[in-house]
Parts: structure tokens; C-alpha cells; sequence
């Protein structure tokens, strides 16, 4: 099932060790279960997204250092917040090191 995604949303990147929680610090003026709605411009290394433990890139695995340079991409085009598209579960975000994020869990009760 496809569903909307929140902020605290459970995040993993192909190369890094570890997942970690989407960060939505900001409210786009949408609410999901009590938690900021996630859209697609939710992009923001170090705002958004944190560090995925060590980045396999190289070897030895060295600390993770997200590169991000576009927004999410799968976002759902018929729902909007702000002008910007809702981000779903199954978005993907395309790091620089070479990388691909996605939402491992998308803070929905469902998951």
C-alpha cells in the first residue's frame, strides 16, 4: 500500500550503516496523525535528512555526509501542501555519493 508519509518516518540509504527519523521541523500547514506532513522539497541534509551511520562509498566505510541536489522523487502529484507534492513511501531520494534513500516506514499506524 502506498500512503503519505510523516515527519519521524524511518529512513534508510543503500550505502549507509544505519536508518534514521525524516525530520520535518517545520509544519507545510498539513497534519498526520499529530506529526508534520512530509512533502517532496523535504530534502535538507542536516535539516531533513541526517546521516546514515558510515557511507560505504569507499573502503573503508568513512562517516556518511548525505549530498542532496534535488527533491524526492515519486512524490503524489494529485495532493499538494503548499505547492509542493505529498511525499509517499514509496519517494526516493538520490544522494550525490552515489546512494539511493527511501522510507523504510512511513510513521503510519498501517506499518
Amino acid at each position: 500500500m502506498i500512503f503519505k508519509v510523516k515527519e519521524g518516518a524511518k529512513l534508510s540509504c543503500t550505502l549507509g550503516s544505519c536508518q534514521t527519523c525524516l525530520q520535518v521541523p517545520v509544519s507545510h500547514g498539513a497534519v498526520l496523525q499529530g506529526k508534520n506532513e512530509a512533502t517532496i522539497a523535504d530534502n535538507k541534509a542536516g535539516v531533513n535528512i541526517m546521516p546514515f551511520g558510515t557511507c560505504a562509498r569507499v573502503s573503508p566505510p568513512v562517516p556518511c555526509t548525505p549530498v542532496l541536489m534535488m527533491k524526492w522523487l515519486m512524490g503524489n502529484s494529485t495532493n499538494k501542501i503548499r505547492g509542493e507534492m505529498a511525499l509517499l513511501n514509496c519517494s526516493i531520494l538520490p544522494c550525490l555519493n552515489g546512494g539511493i534513500i527511501k522510507v523504510e516506514k512511513s510513521g503510519q499506524k498501517e506499518d
